[in-house]
């Protein structure tokens, strides 16, 4: 079956609460523990205009983050990629939140959502991506896999963009490895430990930090917690989930905590240990995420 409009498909299994929107790019509208929310609030709004961008999360697809000046050089050309509003001079999180997908299985805790996609000028490769949610009362877990449905070798990438309620005493806890330096652009310069002042190993509050990182390597699971609430939420991943982005922006009322495959772009790097994948014809890149919940 599809859904032609950007209505909410509910999930749901003993207190938790799942909502997805698969016609506004395949995202996650928000997740819940009895009433009280765990994910940002959506701007419903925007996702009935048909634009994923308010989502409490979306399908980073074929690539995550940004390619810079929307291009990268394959097999002997350079790839020109359409640009937005949200990358500006640059390429971002690439096709999969901007176009509808489709519900091909669902049941009263479960869904399988595919988006097919040909050759455009955000993405200039056939390839089919595929997002499998599952909820029981311990929590949701998310299966992602890309297909290179085309004729020749395809770059790719995986990961997911969740946005996180944050609250006064929100914090995080997880073991990084190393961070990416960037330049002004924020784009990634060297590998460096990580600064003792984004050190979240004890956890931390997240209300005390500004940054927005790529890491190398983290030890599962990345912990949240919401003290005050007496919640607390698990994030573990799949190996191909080699990467931590990290965003706290001084303010906000969220934060991101995005596991992904490969380095901000990965694309223009290539023969380095970015974490960029190269798909055959008829290949797949699959990977899990779990998002564990439990009373603190």
């Amino acid at each position: 079956m599809s859904i032609p409009s950007p209505e909410a498909l509910v999930l749901r299994a003993g207190a938790l609460r799942l909502e997805l929107c698969p016609a506004a790019g395949g995202t996650i509208v928000g997740l819940w523990h009895d009433d009280t929310p765990l994910m940002r609030a959506t701007d419903r709004a925007l996702l009935r205009a048909g634009n994923p961008r308010g989502a409490a999360s979306w399908p980073l697809v074929p690539y995550s983050n940004r390619v810079r000046g929307a291009r990268f050089a394959w097999e002997g050309r350079t790839i020109e990629l359409a640009r937005d509003t949200l990358g500006g001079d640059h390429a971002i999180h690439g096709n999969g939140w901007r176009r509808p997908w489709t519900v091909e299985d669902e049941s009263p805790s479960a869904a399988m959502l595919v988006n097919r996609h040909a050759p455009d000028g955000f993405w200039p490769f056939a390839c089919e991506a595929r997002q499998g949610f599952a909820l029981d009362g311990a929590g949701a877990t998310l299966w992602m896999a890309i297909t290179n449905t085309g004729d020749g070798d395809m770059p790719a990438g995986l990961g997911h963009h969740p946005y996180f309620r944050r609250s006064a005493d929100a914090r995080l806890r997880v073991g990084l490895g190393e961070m990416w330096e960037g330049d002004e652009a924020r784009f990634p310069l060297r590998r460096v430990p990580v600064p003792a002042r984004f050190d979240f190993s004890a956890g931390r509050e997240v209300d005390r930090v500004d940054l927005d990182a790529v890491f190398v390597g983290w030890t599962r699971p990345a912990r949240i917690e919401w003290p005050s609430e007496r919640l607390a939420l698990e994030i573990s991943a799949s190996a191909i989930f080699g990467r931590l982005v990290v965003f706290v922006s001084p303010g906000q009322p969220f934060f991101a905590v995005e596991p992904v495959s490969h380095d901000t772009d990965a694309f223009n790097h290539p023969g380095t240990e970015s974490g960029l994948r190269v798909l055959a014809p008829g290949e797949t890149l699959q990977g899990e995420m779990r998002f564990a919940v439990m009373r603190a």
